[in-house]
């Protein structure tokens, strides 16, 4: 079973205070991941979608999934890296880095390109060489943590939940989940449901910068595709999921 099934089937299981079972065992083709009750009349049924090429995984089970970093700063910042970006080097250095970017004045969204390297060619370099490629900050006072991303937008923190309601509405209907919507729908489960770590998936900075701030609760419900009644989102170790017509946070 993947990481990606692995993570969904703790989380689910904590949060609902349930057992989870792995029911894509490989007996059938075309079997969703993780069921609650018997196979053969579930309660619960649960895709995964998300998983992408081993270097992101691995990038991300090692860095972002570990949670924050503390570093020599009493703000919080978000960095985004690449997908084969060193982790071992980043956990050592990131603190001397953003010590060098807030000594510069650097806290707004800051992308790693060719503007950062004529303004200051070392911080560029060390930057770079780390696999960052953006950075910025998003609570001047905070726990001081730096916040690891997989590579993505950047820009002010979105506070609103509007957008993220939105995207998981559209990225459920898309095309290329068909796929889902036919496992879930030879379920005989009431609840069916699609766990989404997006941070594995390119999202829009809006969507992903929703869970770097304070978190309300969404208050507007999705537009789920037939027969999805539920969907869990996660990011830098937060999740929002929809079940039973509400949303509810959670911490991973």
């Amino acid at each position: 079973m993947s990481t990606v099934e692995d993570w969904a089937k703790k989380i689910v299981s904590n949060e609902l205070g349930k057992k989870v079972e792995v029911h894509d065992d490989g007996s059938e083709s075309g079997m969703y991941d993780l069921r609650i009750g018997s196979k053969n009349s579930p309660d619960y049924a649960i895709e995964c979608v998300g998983a992408v090429y081993p270097v992101a995984i691995e990038t991300w089970n090692i860095g972002p999934a570990k949670g924050p970093i503390k570093i020599n700063s009493s703000s919080d910042w978000n960095v985004s890296i690449r997908k084969s970006a060193n982790i071992k080097a980043l956990n050592l250095n990131i603190a001397n880095v953003i010590r060098q970017c807030e000594d510069l004045g650097l806290s707004e969204f800051t992308p790693v390109d060719w503007q950062l390297k004529r303004f200051n060619a070392e911080l560029f370099n060390a930057l770079d060489g780390l696999g960052i490629t953006s950075f910025c900050m998003f609570r001047e006072v905070g726990s001081s943590n730096a916040y690891l991303s997989m590579d993505g937008g950047g820009g002010v923190v979105n506070q609103s939940s509007g957008d993220l309601v939105d995207w998981v509405s559209k990225f459920l209907s898309a095309d290329d989940k068909a796929d889902v919507i036919k496992k879930l729908r030879i379920s005989s489960a009431k609840e069916k449901h699609v766990f989404i770590p997006i941070v594995l998936g390119g999202v829009p900075w809006s969507v992903a910068s929703y869970f770097f701030s304070e978190m309300l609760a969404p208050k507007i419900l999705p537009k789920l595709p037939e027969p999805i009644t539920g969907v869990w989102i996660t990011l830098n170790n937060k999740g929002v999921r929809y079940l039973d017509g509400q949303w509810h946070i959670f911490s991973c």
